[in-house]
């Protein structure tokens, strides 16, 4: 491969990616954040020569969304990146006018380094990788010693072809793609904060304390804190009052797995899929273990190779229909648009990213004191949690765009009431 093959390049939209630009507005933006603080103020200079010198080596993200006749892709963009300041807002809607028409954004702030990145450009894995780089970048320019140890794409490495793979085109399977009929989920609603703004609050853990925890409970991380969310929104929102109408609807976690872990794929673009754990909540008397038995099994359903699969082969089979990849793109949006929100947020509950356990090579890690990433939340999916732990630091961070916080007060005391510690922090949207 020669340096810079993929320099000038345009790029079809992956699989997963396509329906976002059809079905994202100014409340569903559909954007993530992750989050570093690091150890010392940020030179925001350093940090904007960092981007600058990585990002010809990620060209699938020097790019900018364009308009085609059946579908969108993205082009090569030649316009200049710049790191911005960071502000309150969250996960906001990444306007092109704003942003050179970039799809990702990095901030600044004190101690603080946060990229937030549209779901068309790539998942947390994509946006991990193109983060290790540019601190990698960064701590050389500062004139620290640091190794990539086989953990960091250097800038002088070579693009593979891998990391430009659709790897849902790669392992879907055209025997397997079932359509499975869901209810519509319970939604949690509430007061909308104004101005469209997003609400956050971060809650941090020791990740051995909170590993015992769930391991005391025979479950891994993410069913434990699945289950205390149904939990929670169960006593906050249900219990009591599940004869409603509205409430003998399922509550259900939607829940993002990492599909390179599955099935070899080094590709940098989407690679996502989901499992779920769903609940009725028509008693008054329904138990913590009663609900983690349940997320247990449903958990272990969904990530069977051969369901996987299915989920996967099942989009991929909707992109390869030939009346929809035949219709043109300003039809399609209405199709998208209206099937998304049938089939997509009126059947979740809330989504739970877990972005797991965090690893940089040693030489950075002093560097580094905290790692945590956010979610955007909507109109229907009101209140939504993202994961990660780095060293012991385990982080958990509710986004909403309500102005009620009984969810999070109660999640967090389910917490402290077992003598763990918890470190609450808020971006305080309310006063702005």
């Amino acid at each position: 491969m020669k340096q810079g093959q993929y320099a000038n390049d345009w790029f079809k939209l992956d699989n997963a990616a396509k329906i976002f630009p059809a079905i994202s507005t100014k409340k569903e933006t559909n954007t993530f954040r992750v989050q570093i603080e690091m150890t010392e103020t940020v030179d925001k200079d350093l940090l904007q020569l960092a981007v600058d010198s990585v990002l010809e080596r990620y060209p699938m993200f020097k790019v900018r969304l364009k308009s085609g006749l059946f579908w969108n892709y993205l082009d090569h963009n030649e316009l200049p990146f710049y790191v911005q300041p960071l502000t309150h807002h969250v996960c906001g809607n990444l306007n092109p006018k704003d942003h050179n028409g970039y799809l990702f954004q990095i901030y600044y702030r004190d101690k603080m380094i946060a990229l937030e990145m549209f779901h068309s450009l790539a998942d947390g894995s994509g946006a991990f990788a193109f983060i290790k780089t540019m601190l990698y970048e960064y701590l050389l320019l500062k004139g620290y010693r640091v190794t990539p140890d086989n953990m960091v794409l250097t800038r002088d490495s070579l693009p593979s072809k891998a990391e430009y793979e659709d790897s849902n085109l790669t392992y879907y399977d055209p025997n397997n793609h079932k359509h499975v009929h869901e209810d519509r989920a319970f939604l949690i609603k509430g007061t909308p904060i104004a101005d469209g703004n997003i609400g956050l609050i971060s809650g941090t853990l020791s990740a051995k304390e909170v590993l015992e925890l769930a391991r005391s409970h025979n479950s891994t991380i993410t069913e434990y804190i699945a289950t205390l969310m149904m939990y929670t929104i169960y006593i906050t929102h249900i219990q009591y009052r599940e004869h409603l109408k509205e409430n003998q609807k399922p509550v259900k976690i939607f829940v993002p797995v990492n599909l390179r872990k599955h099935f070899p794929s080094g590709s940098l673009r989407n690679f996502t899929n989901f499992i779920k754990s769903g609940m009725v909540m028509n008693r008054s008397d329904i138990t913590f273990d009663e609900i983690l038995e349940e997320t247990k099994r449903q958990f272990a359903y969904g990530m069977q190779e051969k369901e996987l699969i299915r989920k996967m082969s099942e989009n991929v089979s909707f992109e390869k229909n030939i009346f929809l990849r035949m219709t043109p793109y300003f039809l399609k949006k209405f199709v998208l648009k209206i099937g998304y929100k049938k089939m997509g947020l009126l059947l979740n509950t809330l989504s739970f990213s877990n972005l797991g356990r965090i690893d940089f090579p040693e030489s950075m890690q002093p560097y580094i004191d905290r790692i945590s990433c956010a979610v955007y939340s909507g109109r229907y999916n009101t209140v939504n949690i993202g994961v990660s732990s780095y060293k012991d630091v385990f982080t958990i961070t509710f986004t909403r765009s309500i102005v009620e916080t009984t969810i999070e007060r109660e999640f967090f005391r389910h917490f402290s009431s077992k003598g763990m510690k918890v470190t609450i922090e808020s971006n305080y949207v309310e006063e702005y």
